[in-house]
């Protein structure tokens, strides 16, 4: 019983300790946890003009699958890039332009986008395949991997969870990487996922 509390306490002081600040596009009904102290490189422009202007469903639809089917909205990094070299822990939101009308479809256009990614990083591959779940009781498609990344002559072991979650003309892709055995943020991007609200 102890030790139950002593894990439940730890859950807790994480949970609270690293996630008091939320990124939030209202336009778009999207709200994440985001963690203390990380830096934040949100793209200004596009959320100026989200949450500035009174857009029509369709326009934000427009704007969000525009500059090549893929926008930027926010990168957190656990340490400031100028100053720490090697791979960083860092969380990428991103919108994505979706044809697909139902989650299935959706699924398997993901399956099949995953193909094109496996011959592009070396060694990538699933720890946990692609799976319909639900993120905020909203049908939205996960994934776990890990690739290698090679720079300067050295080899990086990078694990990355994926989630997609699939909007009207647009899907929003929340992307999780750290380093294999440098550190362990999974708890952590846990949390984050299980603190999505979507609205809309």
């Amino acid at each position: 019983m102890k030790r139950y509390l002593i894990v439940l306490v730890t859950v807790l002081s994480i949970s609270n300790g690293f996630c008091q600040e939320r990124f939030e596009v209202k336009k778009i009904g999207f709200s994440i946890d985001v963690p203390e102290n990380w830096i934040s490189m949100e793209n200004e422009a596009i959320l100026k003009n989200l949450n500035q202007y009174d857009f029509t469903d369709k326009q934000i639809e427009e704007l969000l699958k525009s500059n090549n089917s893929a926008v930027d909205l926010a990168t957190y990094t656990k340490y400031d890039p100028k100053k720490h070299r090697g791979i960083i822990p860092t969380i990428k939101i991103r919108t994505h332009s979706n044809q697909t009308d139902n989650i299935n479809d959706f699924k398997t256009v993901i399956e099949k986008s995953t193909e094109n990614v496996k011959k592009a990083l070396t060694n990538f591959r699933f720890i946990n395949p692609p799976v319909i779940t639900e993120i905020a009781k909203q049908k939205a498609v996960q994934f776990l991997a890990q690739f290698t990344l090679k720079n300067g002559g050295v080899d990086y072991e990078i694990i990355s969870k994926t989630c997609y979650i699939p909007k009207k003309g647009y899907f929003i892709s929340l992307n999780f990487i750290e380093e294999v055995g440098k550190e362990d943020n999974q708890l952590l991007f846990e949390t984050l996922i299980k603190s999505i609200q979507l609205t809309n």
